[in-house]
């Protein structure tokens, strides 16, 4: 049984995935074990009062008082009301464009009254019709206005959105001095312009999504058609459809809920606050989601490789692209091992340390009272203390919490001979390691694993931490984000996309989109994409 256990954990079986891209089938039946119970439908009556009073009472009107319900008189005598959240809407548009028009009309007999409104007497671009009154609500509750009509069995719905939000900036967390400088913000339809704003193409579909069955949370599941595999964008549509929840708020939560796996302590998707970056994703053949009031959009899905890269590295030159990750990865490795490396040597390999720096080490920790463990996780806890409490503080004062403090918490502990001044080193460098990792979530990942590591090492020294990175990479190649495996493109170490994860194809080398996508085009551009260079070869 635990052979078993370990096998499934840890063993990945490459052929089955690589070779098809395969996601399982399900049937199409929602449930819930909760086994709610079914609601009554309600739809527009003819009679318009008894749509007010239904209105009334289901948003608790006049108690609500947000809620604008204005009484229309037309000509003829003929009632009308429209509904609104003040805050929610442009007035100018409701006045101007609903209400005015709607005193302005002339008299209507009663068997043209519903298509003439529709043809010829709607001034506003954005008009539907509909007699479902949850999907009313639904569209009220976004910021639409809803007319209702006496003698008429449908209601109609005008987009006159106007709510008070962010304008778009810069991006904050991944931020570049190349490529655009434009970052998401929290309007749903701002942020799928921004993406549409750069693939130009009528491929681009924006599936519409909404999560929570209380909160109503509208967004788009992004991909271009021709390009992504349809069982991706199928299972995807999929999770994100049989989520059964009252609220969800961010497109964290979104995250959490349709990820393989909550419980790893991996990152399996790819959260960008850059339209380009999200742009650039769809072209490869991924998907991208994206959610009302949520300045970030999820790339589904994502490997391992993916993480380690920045926005920069596809505005840079390859010689330059390489040397930054390069560095990156360098610094990503400090991060992660480089206190569990002091620990394995200091205490089981003295041996392999010069003999005059293992002096200048002992010296140093002569009058420090505390083995090298404690030591290390002390002053590791405090440097996590103050990078937590830099982000909570506001931005001039966390700034100089995070130097300040560390200098002050350094000099002192070096001077009160709590640690060595070489500890103080390798925590400072380790810090500076975890800043240069491209994904913040990969971040997280790291300061976890760093204390297993730490951990191992201060019990089995060098072979603690062999054993520790040979079980992480087990366990790496066991995930899977979305039917793909977390170690794509690694499997296949020799085809293209192998060789661009770890550095990087010059712009007119990169013929293939990503192999393990299985996406329906295969290619990004021909063989020759330069043409003028071989007419210059020619011509030579």
């Amino acid at each position: 049984m635990i052979k078993n256990i370990l096998k499934k954990v840890f063993v990945y079986d490459t052929a089955a995935e690589q070779e098809k891209f395969e996601v399982n089938e399900y049937n199409d039946i929602e449930f819930d074990i909760r086994e709610e119970k079914t609601v009554k439908k309600e739809y527009v009556d003819k009679d318009v009062e008894k749509n007010y009073s239904y209105m009334q009472k289901r948003y608790k009107v006049p108690d609500n008082n947000d809620i604008v319900m204005r009484r229309i008189i037309m000509k003829g005598n003929r009632t009308a009301f429209v509904m609104f959240i003040e805050g929610m809407v442009t007035t100018a548009y409701v006045d101007n464009n609903i209400i005015k028009s709607l005193l302005e009309l002339p008299y209507i007999k009663d068997d043209y009254i519903e298509s003439e409104m529709s043809e010829r007497f709607t001034t506003h671009a954005q008009m539907r019709q509909t007699n479902d009154l949850d999907v009313i609500a639904d569209d009220i509750n976004f910021g639409s206005c809803a007319l209702f009509i006496d003698g008429i069995e449908t209601a109609y719905l005008f987009d006159v959105r106007g709510w008070e939000h962010r304008s778009i900036g810069k991006s904050e967390n991944e931020q570049s001095i190349y490529g655009p400088q434009e970052a998401f913000s929290e309007m749903l339809r701002t942020n799928t312009a921004l993406v549409r704003k750069i693939v130009k193409t009528e491929k681009l579909v924006a599936l519409a999504i909404t999560v929570g069955k209380v909160s109503r949370t509208r967004g788009v599941l992004l991909y271009i058609d021709g390009v992504a595999n349809d069982k991706l964008v199928k299972e995807v549509k999929r999770r994100i459809d049989n989520i059964s929840v009252d609220y969800v708020i961010g497109i964290e939560e979104l995250e959490m809920f349709i990820e393989d796996k909550s419980s790893l302590i991996a990152p399996q998707t790819i959260a960008t606050e850059r339209p380009d970056r999200a742009a650039r994703a769809l072209t490869q053949g991924r998907c991208v989601a994206i959610l009302n009031g949520s300045p970030r959009s999820l790339i589904l899905p994502s490997n391992a490789f993916e993480m380690m890269h920045s926005v920069s590295d596809e505005y840079l030159s390859v010689p330059f692209a390489i040397m930054s990750r390069l560095i990156r990865l360098i610094g990503m490795f400090l991060s992660l091992l480089l206190p569990a490396l002091y620990l394995a040597i200091t205490l089981f390999h003295q041996e392999i340390i010069p003999t005059y720096l293992l002096y200048s080490i002992s010296a140093s920790r002569e009058n420090v009272p505390f083995p090298s463990l404690i030591e290390l996780l002390l002053m590791d806890i405090s440097f996590e203390l103050i990078r937590e409490a830099g982000i909570r503080m506001p931005s001039p004062i966390g700034s100089t919490l995070g130097i300040v403090g560390g200098l002050i918490l350094g000099q002192a502990a070096v001077s009160a001979k709590i640690v060595s001044p070489i500890m103080i080193i390798i925590i400072a460098i380790t810090g500076i390691g975890s800043f240069s990792t491209a994904d913040y979530s990969l971040g997280w990942t790291y300061r976890v694993l760093r204390i297993a590591f730490i951990f191992l090492a201060a019990t089995m020294g060098f072979f603690g931490i062999a054993v520790g990175i040979v079980l992480y990479s087990l366990y790496l190649g066991s995930i899977k984000s979305f039917g793909i495996p977390f170690l794509s493109p690694a499997l296949h170490i020799k085809n293209r996309s192998m060789e661009s994860a770890i550095f990087m194809n010059s712009v007119w080398q990169r013929e293939k989109r990503p192999e393990h996508l299985k996406t329906k085009d295969k290619n990004t551009e021909p063989v020759i994409s330069r043409g003028w260079f071989l007419r210059n070869r020619r011509g030579k």
